[in-house]
């Protein structure tokens, strides 16, 4: 027992020197960044300091503060003036930064968005719909929104939001407890009349003007299909679903996924213990045909950031073609920086093993959820910032909750 305390005291000296070594850094020798949890690499953390001393002969030091909902964002910047350089939410949260003069343009000097060939133009293009001249946001990961189902479940292919508001798995049905997520879907099932009969740009043109109602009668009508559901027993969730599907541990047939974590569970995984597991082929994930989301995260200055010159060497690091590859596979998503992107759809492509022994046209359902073609990219909206409309949704997603 001595002894165990002695170790004890020992640890609590050390972490005690160590915080206050930390406490002497110089703020300009610290770079903060606040960003969704298990979204980085840390072990690229090591490798940025080395890199950015060779670069600049400046030392820095990373720090990482996470968060749940991307509304923190705005909360700590907006409303705290919070101690952050660099902040990573979502397209519509830095649609509404830049609105409201919260960000710093990115220092072209040292990374530019606009250079040819970095970027995938495909993601540049719908960069500009949050950030119109490519000056404040340094794309990051994509994904789309879409329908995971399980096909001995289901017992057939999934094509249409109905098979998430509709009757037919009433019980087996799980929706992401998401105000935005579950908003959007409820409202293209609810304009699946207008959207079913469209085709090309304007179909694109339609699903996009979908994301953006926030009226009075586009609210209420979706308020009405979530407590449809809801009231039909449906599981509302964030994260487990994912993790009981690919273990085979629900009743759930149709779920409201993110295609990155339906890509990380159909591929073998870490659960929640951190223990390896095994991927779950019987999933399939689909964007229906009516229409769905392309989602953006990109990294951004904040407007009260003190290591201004670390930030933007970072944003610069993000986008080398290791560093890249290296926090797609992390994440589970995939960045669109061209070169990290072409290596690891090439990789996923000649993977002959992770394929082997699935269904029929798994592996290009698979390969499309990751590197989603223009096919499916056109009947994608965007999430954007709700504007004056906000209030109304807020207070329709509160009424549900």
């Amino acid at each position: 027992m001595k002894r165990i305390v002695s170790i004890v005291l020992i640890l609590a000296i050390i972490l005690t020197v160590a915080s206050a070594l930390i406490a002497c850094t110089p703020r300009d020798e610290i770079l903060k960044l606040y960003m969704p949890g298990e979204y980085i690499d840390e072990e690229i953390f090591a490798e940025f300091e080395e890199w950015y001393e060779k670069e600049t002969g400046n030392k820095v030091t990373v720090e990482i503060e996470t968060f749940d909902a991307v509304e923190n964002v705005q909360l700590a910047v907006e409303g705290s003036k919070a101690d952050y350089d660099l902040l990573c939410p979502s397209d519509y949260m830095v649609e509404y930064l830049i609105k409201n003069d919260l960000v710093q343009k990115v220092d072209k000097s040292v990374i530019d968005v606009k250079q040819e060939g970095l970027f995938k133009e495909q993601y540049l293009e719908t960069s500009k719909m949050f950030d119109p001249t490519l000056e404040y946001a340094v794309p990051y990961m994509y994904g789309t929104l879409g329908i995971v189902y399980d096909i001995t479940k289901t017992g057939k292919a999934v094509t249409s939001w109905e098979s998430l508001f509709g009757g037919e798995f009433a019980g087996k049905r799980s929706i992401k407890d998401s105000m935005r997520d579950a908003y959007a879907a409820a409202c293209l099932y609810n304009a699946r009349n207008e959207l079913t009969a469209l085709s090309g740009d304007a179909k694109k043109a339609k699903v996009q003007e979908v994301f953006e109602r926030t009226d009075a009668s586009t609210v209420e009508a979706a308020k009405s299909t979530l407590l449809s559901v809801k009231n039909g027993g449906a599981e509302w969730d964030v994260d487990n679903v994912k993790f009981d599907m690919a273990a085979n541990n629900s009743n759930v047939a149709v779920a409201l996924m993110w295609s990155c974590d339906a890509g990380y569970v159909m591929n073998d995984y870490e659960d929640a213990d951190g223990e390896e597991q095994q991927g779950n082929r019987n999933l399939w994930y689909v964007v229906p045909d009516e229409g769905g989301n392309v989602y953006i995260d990109a990294f951004v200055i904040s407007k009260y950031a003190k290591n201004v010159t670390a930030a933007n060497w970072f944003l610069k690091f993000l986008c080398l073609k290791d560093t890249a590859i290296a926090n797609s596979e992390y994440a589970g998503a995939i960045s669109p920086v061209a070169a990290a992107y072409d290596e690891l759809y090439e990789s996923y492509n000649e993977d002959d093993e992770m394929f082997e022994g699935t269904r029929e046209g798994w592996k290009e359902m698979f390969l499309d959820m990751m590197f989603p073609s223009k096919e499916t990219l056109d009947r994608c909206g965007i999430m954007k910032d709700f504007g004056d409309g906000k209030t109304g949704v807020s207070n329709m997603w509160s009424s549900i909750q």
